[in-house]
């Protein structure tokens, strides 16, 4: 069985292939520390060899993931016979670089030059830094190690910099140490306080309980005696709150780095320094701890989120393949054309019946949104439209006036009432057309609410996009012009054709306040009408109104009789009917009118809508999409012209593809691995 921590490396180098290696939370060890806080000298350590490059200002400008490999016998054959070469006993290590494939290198200075080569493609040789990785395989006999080395932190811009340096590493550093499957080790110096420590501050804020975090004390040998307990104090974690570990290492010098001092003698003179300063914790500290530590913490922390990663990489492979699903070419465009607008309009019919497989929670759409513009909107507007609107009592009184001419005005001046009427239901036409309007534009935008998978396929096909809108605005168009002429008609008719007589308005007067009721029946004089019921009779409104329950109906039928008197123009010769209560009826009984005719119009429009407009659309949508899309592009032999693709859905194929074989790839590299 591979390495668990050789399968993660197979991780690494499949999703860095791919050019986004956080599509997963890869398990791995991230290296976090400023400048000059000896991180290349802990890292160098680590591997025991000197390699990375070395200066002043950002040095490391790429995130470097080191893959420390163990190599078998077989493996090593296998490498010396693929370069020609015979069995070298000298030769214990070598080195690979994902992006120069079946490149190996032998001295460690040249793979410094490949570092400093890479980082400049990569990042430009202006001391920025970039995202890319740079994938370094060292092949050893000692263990299995993986970590990447993300750039220093700094505050100060050096040469041609960008001013914005910091931040830019800042961010960097926070998209590998943020994922939950990160191991952060932070490099902190003995010479500095550790609560000014940035990669602490990061590691704190990152992970506040310290449980995927492991502190790294470098410089040991550079603090004054003096201090040394409360050194000891660092090392044994009374001072930083972290759950992996702290653990204190000697670095090589300047002096080592140039005489280039053998690792074995850096770490032997590190062993001694600490028997000699540290001698009843020294065991646990130092470069060759570190290592085993390392080890232990990445290997247990992948025996724990191995499930979870698998599942994850299940579900993006899944995610995946429904998307490259969605992406696939047609293999009979006509057949795809024919079943695509189907697919349309039966999804369109069901985001306006709310039939739609998800209903959304967060927003009012298709259908609904519709009912919302009627009841929040028109309705409101409607009821809200006052019936005596710029009418004025002096107003009536001219129309009465005018419309009797040289005549005496009559006691119901109906030409007047109607000439009153047409004026006053004109208001009613304008909210009604504007309701259809604004149902026209919120039909247009539920084609936005159809089922996402077709919304996606149209955009990569634009002219067939273009094409499917402008049937739906040209059907809506036609059913918009239509019912408007319609609606204002139907209006128009009861502007022109008045009926007083009509029982649904002598109820609505019936119905209508106290006080309108008394001035109609006020100005026609009646005040002493004899009404029998049973053996009682009750003498006129006001005795009326006193009555018992039981009696309110009859009463209410005495008042229907009067009225019909009234309005069938009897009484019409009243020497005593003054001009003051003429205005006062008309005034009533156009209140009256009105709200009669509004209750038709706001009851009528939204019916229209629906049977007209709605229905109507959803009845023909079909048959004009086959007729003026498919059934065109078929005579104008235009069917393969218009399913060319948009050139970013290629790409996102492409991307789709390479992604789907990296998990395919990661997948199959996990598949024989047992955890505990």
């Amino acid at each position: 069985m591979q390495s668990l921590i050789q399968i993660v490396n197979k991780l690494q180098d499949v999703f860095s292939v791919v050019g986004e290696q956080q599509i997963i939370d890869i398990p791995q060890i991230v290296v976090v520390g400023t400048q000059s806080s000896g991180k290349s000298s802990v890292l160098e350590s680590i591997v025991g060899r000197s390699f990375l490059p070395r200066g002043t200002g950002v040095v490391t400008r790429a995130p470097l993931v080191i893959q420390m490999i163990r190599y078998t016998e077989e493996t090593k054959k296998s490498m010396l016979m693929s370069n020609n070469i015979e069995n070298d006993e000298n030769i214990t290590e070598w080195v690979e670089f994902l992006h120069r494939p079946n490149a190996y290198y032998f001295d460690f200075d040249l793979v410094r030059n490949e570092i400093e080569c890479r980082t400049n493609i990569l990042a430009g040789s202006n001391k920025g830094i970039t995202k890319n990785q740079i994938i370094l395989k060292i092949h050893t006999n000692r263990y299995d190690l993986t970590f990447v080395d993300l750039p220093g932190i700094t505050k100060v811009p050096v040469g041609d910099q960008p001013a914005d340096i910091d931040e830019q590493i800042q961010k960097l550093i926070i998209s590998y140490a943020e994922q939950s499957n990160s191991i952060i080790l932070a490099v902190v110096t003995a010479n500095t306080d550790p609560s000014t420590s940035e990669s602490l501050q990061i590691a704190k804020k990152l992970d506040p309980d310290g449980i995927r975090t492991i502190a790294v004390v470098t410089k040991l040998d550079l603090i004054d005696e003096g201090t040394q307990q409360d050194t000891k104090d660092l090392l044994c974690g009374r001072r930083i709150p972290v759950k992996l570990g702290i653990i204190g290492v000697v670095n090589r010098s300047q002096k080592d780095i140039v005489e280039n001092k053998p690792m074995d003698a850096t770490l032997k003179s590190e062993t001694e320094f600490l028997k000699t300063n540290y001698p009843d914790i020294c065991t646990k500290h130092g470069n060759r701890a570190l290592t085993h530590t390392l080890q232990l913490v990445l290997i247990t922390h992948i025996k724990k989120v191995f499930p979870k990663l698998k599942f994850e990489l299940e579900e993006l492979k899944n995610k995946l393949g429904k998307k490259l699903l969605l992406l696939h070419t047609p293999e009979n465009n006509i057949s795809f054309i024919i079943e695509l607008l189907k697919d349309i309009s039966k999804s369109y019919e069901n985001a306006v019946n709310g039939n739609q497989d998800d209903v959304s929670v967060e927003e009012i759409i298709g259908g609904a949104s519709v009912v919302q513009i009627i009841q929040q909107k028109y309705l409101k507007t409607i009821n809200s439209i006052d019936p005596l609107q710029d009418l004025s009592d002096e107003n009536i009184a001219k129309a009465l006036l005018n419309a009797s001419g040289i005549n005496q005005s009559t006691f119901v001046n109906e030409k007047a009432l109607q000439k009153i009427l047409k004026r006053q239901l004109n208001n009613l036409i304008e909210p009604s057309l504007d309701c259809v309007e604004l149902v026209r534009n919120e039909m247009l935008n539920i084609f936005n609410s159809i089922d996402i998978s077709l919304l996606d396929t149209l955009k990569r096909y634009p002219q067939l996009d273009e094409d499917v809108r402008k049937v739906f605005d040209k059907l809506l168009e036609e059913n918009v012009k239509s019912i408007k002429e319609f609606i204002a008609s139907y209006i128009e008719s009861y502007q022109e054709c008045l009926d007083t007589s009509n029982p649904d308005f002598i109820l609505e007067i019936v119905n209508s306040n106290n006080t309108i009721q008394e001035e109609i029946l006020a100005a026609a004089n009646i005040n002493n009408y004899n009404c029998n019921s049973d053996s009682d009779s009750d003498r006129g409104w006001n005795n009326m109104s006193r009555n018992k329950k039981g009696n309110e109906k009859k009463v209410e039928i005495k008042r229907i009789q009067m009225l019909n008197q009234l309005l069938s123009g009897l009484n019409n010769n009243d020497d005593d009917l003054e001009s003051s209560e003429q205005v006062k009826l008309h005034r009533d009984l156009s209140i009256c009118y009105f709200e009669y005719i509004r209750k038709i119009v706001r009851d009528f429009v939204p019916k229209r809508i629906k049977h007209k407009m709605i229905n109507s659309f959803l009845k023909d949508l079909d048959k004009r999409l086959n007729q003026e899309i498919f059934q065109t592009y078929l005579i104008d032999n235009k069917i393969d012209e218009v399913l060319l693709e948009d050139e970013r859905f290629q790409e996102d194929r492409k991307d789709v593809l390479i992604k789907l074989d990296a998990v395919k790839k990661a997948l199959k590299s996990m598949v024989d691995i047992q955890y505990f």
